[in-house]
């Protein structure tokens, strides 16, 4: 394959990551971008720095030009219609998490792949993130020991909802069975997935509190409980915070491993079993703080050489994607995973329904 023809459909603020990281990869051309606004197409084609067609008809733009890609950045309700038009037609996607709405929507996907001979491959960019890759080798090499417990926390920070618009009443999030946990809960869920299995169970508390005084959007947390196989875990979701937060930690029989999502830093907790008990904990603490520190600096050379980008996960995810599409080889997040965690939050959309009613 030469140079490898892309079209976009859904130009906000998922399109904007998926460009940015489009621009390492060699030999590619987008040749239209899809939106109802009109201003957020040409927003897209000027980021991309090259002509294309705009447009907000997909079909006709699918038929008039068809690509050998599909970026699908829209709203999750959508994702079923673009992706199986865009498969029907012989196209390879990349599609934004999450994957659908409903497991029926999400296996209809899986069908139309299977049934094309295209490749789907989904948008779990933190699965590429430099920690999360340390993490998992840490755990393949059984540093940690049998996985027992998993726990991710997500916090939404008041000038990000704002920049997204999250803020506002309209915005289609507010739309989900689950509002705003539907869009971004996914991103923990997938993590602790791929650690730990499958989710099997899952019990929800939830509040809602006013984040400031005279303000009118209405802060929201979420906290769920999850049983997998042989291991549980604990997601803690929450919106209109001060600061943003994004940590994932896992626990096993040996050790402990914690990840700072927002700084890119890994760090391995352990007790050294040949030191009393209180030295051992104090060890273990100075050790932590070494390997922190360490990463910290680490990670500031690499942006300052331009080794270390921002969206790294992005990145790569793509970049992967397109080596596989080049190559023949399956792609690095298979729809399956896609499924695994559409599965997972229905479990709550269906708490969520069950509670209003």
């Amino acid at each position: 394959m030469d140079k490898i023809r892309i079209g976009f459909v859904g130009c906000g603020v998922a399109s904007v990551l998926h460009i940015h990281a489009l621009k390492s990869v060699p030999n590619v051309q987008i040749l239209w971008f899809c939106d109802k606004n009109e201003i957020s197409a040409h927003r897209a084609m000027k980021l991309w720095g090259k002509e294309g067609t705009i447009g907000d008809d997909f079909e006709r733009l699918l038929s008039d030009a068809k690509p050998n890609v599909i970026h699908v950045c829209t709203p999750p309700h959508t994702h079923a219609d673009f992706s199986i038009s865009a498969l029907k037609s012989g196209c390879h996607v990349l599609l934004e998490k999450p994957m659908a709405t409903t497991v029926e929507e999400a296996k209809r996907i899986l069908e139309a792949r299977d049934c094309s001979g295209s490749e789907l491959c989904m948008m779990h960019n933190h699965m590429f993130d430099p920690p999360i890759q340390k993490m998992r080798r840490a755990v393949q090499n059984g540093k940690l020991g049998e996985l027992i417990y998993g726990e991710g926390q997500y916090f939404l920070d008041m000038e990000k909802m704002a920049q997204e618009h999250l803020d506002r009443p309209d915005h289609w999030v507010h739309t989900l069975k689950s509002g705003i946990a539907g869009e971004f809960m996914p991103h923990t869920i997938y993590l602790l997935q791929s650690f730990l299995g499958p989710c099997r169970e899952l019990q929800l508390m939830e509040e809602t509190a006013r984040s400031t005084p005279g303000e009118e959007y209405q802060r929201k947390s979420f906290a769920v409980q999850l049983r997998f196989r042989n291991a549980i875990g604990r997601i803690l979701l929450i919106d209109c915070m001060p600061y943003g937060h994004f940590n994932i930690d896992l626990y096993g029989t040996r050790a402990a491993a914690h990840i700072n999502m927002m700084d890119l830093t890994f760090s391995i907790e352990r007790i050294r079993g040949n030191l009393p008990l209180v030295a051992a904990r104090m060890g273990s603490t100075v050790e932590q703080s070494f390997q922190r520190m360490w990463q910290t600096l680490s990670n500031s050379v690499r942006i300052v050489t331009g080794q270390l980008k921002r969206r790294p996960g992005h990145r790569a995810l793509i970049q992967t994607f397109y080596s596989a599409i080049r190559s023949g080889n399956p792609v690095p997040i298979p729809a399956e995973d896609g499924l695994a965690t559409v599965q997972t939050m229905v479990q709550l959309d269906r708490i969520i329904t069950d509670r209003d009613r």
